[in-house]
């Protein structure tokens, strides 16, 4: 039977919103079901199973902004490390074989369908999920446990393929301050938007030393033109939020979403179940000694 997908995993995850299919199960599932790729890619790894950065940023991609980044990703990779040792250990003595382990597989079997039906009944009667007053009212009761607890910035990070161009955008940079318009003839690093805000520390993790640059920029500033890989880069810090800041609505807006959906599917589930508990009793089906 081949290994669920990673992606699938989590949307059982966030659709069905309950405790037990979480990020802790969804590392359970996954473990042992990793796939090979080149050795240079993967941040841990037991045995023959590995875990890539691919896997690990689809498992953070969704955690709350407000969350410490790099305690996040060592915690996912601390978890999937402790589930992939026990279950190498659990084959190598036999388990799945044993009748225990079975029936046990077996009741699993029956939370899946029971989880699947959850999902499909809920998924049904969300429809387009909360609407803008459910996530402003959460934003306004919540707005001290939404604070940061590690900076963020927004910076402009502009790759250019020679040295004048770039000495030329960043001269241009200066003169204008935080002017909207881009200067001509460079491209945004890649995955990096100039109107959105990222962890200090995580987002320059693939390129040492820039993020000590970053943090010694004032909001303005741009750092001297650096060449890497070829090509030239200027660095612009555009904003940036401190440990303990709020952030604003819309920074924390999906996961606010997220969070008021949880909530609405709670009441859905408790609603579904009374429902077909009546049901039940009606026809006399139902019987609790």
């Amino acid at each position: 039977m081949p290994c669920p997908s990673l992606t699938a995993l989590q949307n059982v995850s966030r659709r069905v919103g309950l405790a037990s299919i979480g990020l802790f199960f969804s590392l359970m599932l996954w473990a042992g079901c990793t796939s090979s790729p080149e050795p240079a890619s993967y941040v841990a790894r037991v045995g023959n199973s590995l875990l890539t950065q691919g896997e690990v940023n689809a498992l953070i991609q969704d955690r709350p902004v407000f969350l410490d980044s790099v305690d996040a990703v060592s915690q996912i990779v601390e978890q999937w490390v402790t589930n992939e040792l026990l279950y190498q250990e659990a084959l190598s003595r036999g388990l799945r074989g044993d009748p225990d382990v079975q029936r046990l597989l077996a009741d699993n079997e029956r939370s899946v369908l029971i989880d699947a039906l959850v999902s499909r009944v809920l998924a049904a009667e969300m429809n387009d999920g909360p609407d803008e007053s459910a996530i402003q009212t959460y934003y306004e009761q919540h707005r001290e446990k939404l604070a940061l607890r590690e900076p963020f910035v927004r910076v402009r990070h502009l790759i250019y393929e020679n040295q004048d161009s770039a000495e030329a955008a960043r001269a241009g940079l200066q003169a204008s301050l935080l002017s909207p318009v881009l200067p001509e003839g460079g491209r945004l690093a890649s995955g990096l938007s100039d109107d959105a805000f990222y962890p200090e520390r995580q987002m320059f993790a693939a390129t040492p030393g820039l993020g000590e640059v970053v943090a010694n920029l004032d909001i303005g500033d741009v750092h001297d033109v650096f060449e890497m890989d070829s090509t030239f880069h200027v660095v612009q810090l555009m904003d940036r939020l401190e440990t303990g800041a709020v952030p604003s609505i819309d920074m924390v807006r999906r996961e606010i979403r997220d969070r008021v959906a949880i909530d609405i599917r709670k009441q859905l589930y408790a609603r579904q179940v009374e429902r077909l508990r009546t049901r039940a009793l009606a026809r006399e089906e139902l019987e609790v000694r």
